[in-house]
């Protein structure tokens, strides 16, 4: 039962990696993370994570390791991540969650970006 669910999930990751990459999406990699969430009396807490995946940018969204964000929405969409640039281009992807927010940070390598 269980070994049917994964290959499923595979299945359906597949497809969808398939379609974001036929759309001619740029492909980065990131090598950090960090997760900024509010807690009750209003302060941040923001916990940081060294882990690495990929993330897949087309015209109006974004692939996270197999997640997909809107980050141009249209008419009855809902704004869910922000590409942040900087002089050097994207920096980070911001991606709004209901308890804060989760940014991942392009690792800039020459042997890392991978189109």
């Amino acid at each position: 039962m269980l070994r049917a669910i994964l290959l499923v999930i595979a299945g359906v990751l597949s497809i969808i990696l398939y379609r974001m990459l036929s759309r001619g999406g740029k492909t980065y990699a990131y090598d950090r993370t960090q997760m900024l969430t509010f807690l009750s009396d209003g302060s941040e807490n923001v916990v940081h994570e060294s882990t690495n995946g990929s993330i897949i940018i087309t015209n109006k969204t974004v692939l996270i390791d197999g997640l997909e964000y809107i980050y141009k929405p249209g008419d009855d969409e809902p704004l869910q991540a922000l590409l942040d640039y900087d002089d050097n281009g994207l920096r980070s992807i911001r991606v709004l969650l209901q308890e804060g927010e989760k940014q991942y940070f392009i690792n800039r390598g020459p042997a890392m970006r991978m189109a």
